[in-house]
């Protein structure tokens, strides 16, 4: 895991022990971006470096694979499974729910996310329309933080939206996530599930991440197979100056930092509007 265990220094540690001769990294992020996968790989190549052990070792990083088939078509079946259930499934919004990050990613260091998860959704949708599945569909960022710009459209708004121009049936996709957690079981599930409700929306589904999905599963496992070829040492993708400064937890503790300082300016300057009120 990146921010919790087991860490990466402890898988490193694991595979000098199983004495591991070929190594393939597979973030289980399908799209590729600096604050995800980047920082992980980011992580992995410092201690390479640092490590002899590593000097001689054959390895091949997968950066991305949401377009792979096995991983397209699994989460089609997903979608289908959970339109079946509503009432009149070909009037459901399909809504697709990434995780955002700040705007300045994509414009100023590069970031390929957005380009990719627009890509992802037309594959997806490309797939469902082959088997039939016309429904509308849009895609939205959640999960902004602090005072910056986010990739928009912002889920919360966009919900709000589909509201008020009388979608009644919505299914919330997950994207950008394989596995349930905070991101999809609190805030999708209550929060935007609530917001929705409160905004019109009568009907409410939401598919499951891909989690052990079979199909998903041998997917993945092909790509490990079909990534051992390529493997040779230190092939690691070389890292933008600009990429060692984007890591998303010294953002974000940088975001908070200025929030809170914002808060105090903006509260100092109420109270002293509020002195000078009192005076007059």
């Amino acid at each position: 895991m990146r921010y919790w265990y087991p860490f990466t220094e402890e898988a490193i540690d694991q595979i000098k022990k199983d004495k591991i001769t070929k190594l393939v990294v597979l973030p289980l992020y399908p799209q590729y971006s600096i604050s995800t996968s980047g920082s992980s790989i980011r992580v992995l190549q410092n201690i390479v470096k640092e490590d002899q052990y590593f000097a001689g070792l054959p390895i091949s990083i997968i950066e991305s694979w949401y377009q792979r088939e096995g991983y397209v078509k699994s989460m089609a079946d997903l979608i289908e499974k959970e339109l079946s259930v509503f009432t009149n499934p070909e009037e459901v919004m399909i809504f697709f729910s990434a995780h955002g990050v700040p705007l300045t990613y994509v414009k100023d260091a590069g970031d390929p996310y957005r380009d990719q998860m627009e890509d992802c959704i037309a594959l997806i949708m490309e797939e469902l329309k082959s088997r039939g599945t016309l429904n509308d569909h849009t895609l939205a960022y959640q999960s902004r933080v602090g005072p910056v710009q986010w990739l928009k459209p912002y889920t919360d708004e966009v919900l709000v939206e589909l509201g008020q121009k009388g979608v009644k049936s919505l299914l919330a996709v997950p994207v950008s996530f394989v596995s349930e957690h905070i991101e999809t079981l609190e805030e999708i599930d209550m929060e935007y599930r609530e917001l929705a409700l409160e905004s019109g929306i009568e009907n409410w589904g939401r598919v499951p991440a891909l989690g052990c999905t079979s199909s998903f599963i041998s997917d993945l496992a092909d790509a490990v197979v079909e990534a051992l070829p390529s493997a040779s040492a230190m092939v690691t993708r070389k890292v933008k100056d600009t990429d060692s400064d984007m890591d998303m937890m010294h953002y974000l503790t940088k975001m908070f930092f200025g929030s809170v300082l914002a808060f105090f300016l903006l509260l100092s300057l109420r109270l002293v509007s509020a002195f000078r009120n009192t005076l007059h």
